[in-house]
């Protein structure tokens, strides 16, 4: 997945002196943002690179002003709008890509889905995220390839790929227009089955 926004060492450090400076064990962290004592542990390493709900909410429960979603207002009890405008989004480092993430950021899931654009030319490049990570990349419009494992394939509109994303693995637009695709980031370790 998805995350080009802070590389794992410079978000390592970040949490790290955040969590120091208010006084807080990883137990205190984990408690206060829902992420697992283990993963916080591994990120302050900069063994793992966590996906941008795991990032969200960690820098929530430290202060850390890292993306804003004001304009989220309830619509009814039942219901929660988030409009498009407060919608958190982070570009891949050529800024060709966009990732709009879907998903309730206020709770650590098990499960992230985002909204993914390319320009021709784009590349979403991400390390490895927690062992037994699924990403499904369905392609929307225009095609899109997925590099994962050694082994690059190419998905057209409707059809969806399914990947290991515990290892480097990339999306990239190989096309002449745009592409858009729903990306679905499974880290259950339930759907890793049959997937090399």
């Amino acid at each position: 997945m998805p995350n080009d926004l802070t590389p794992p060492p410079a978000l390592a450090e970040l949490v790290r002196r955040a969590r120091k400076r208010q006084g807080l064990t990883l137990e205190g962290l984990s408690a206060l943002c829902g992420v697992s004592k283990s993963m916080l542990s591994q990120i302050e390493r900069g063994a793992v690179n966590p996906t941008f709900t795991t990032v969200w909410n960690i820098t929530r429960a430290l202060g850390i002003d890292l993306a804003s979603v004001e304009g989220s207002r309830a619509v009814e009890s039942a219901i929660v709008c988030t409009p498009g405008y407060a919608t958190p989004s982070m570009g891949s480092a050529d800024g060709k890509c966009r990732l709009r993430a879907l998903n309730p950021l206020h709770t650590a899931l098990a499960i992230e889905w985002y909204d993914f654009t390319a320009e021709p030319g784009g590349a979403q490049v991400s390390q490895p995220h927690l062992a037994g990570t699924v990403e499904h990349l369905t392609c929307l419009t225009g095609c899109l390839e997925v590099e994962a494992g050694g082994v690059v394939m190419r998905a057209e509109t409707g059809d969806t790929l399914r990947y290991r994303a515990d290892r480097p693995h990339a999306i990239r637009n190989p096309g002449d227009g745009a592409a858009r695709a729903l990306l679905v980031v499974d880290m259950s370790g339930q759907s890793g089955s049959g997937i090399g």
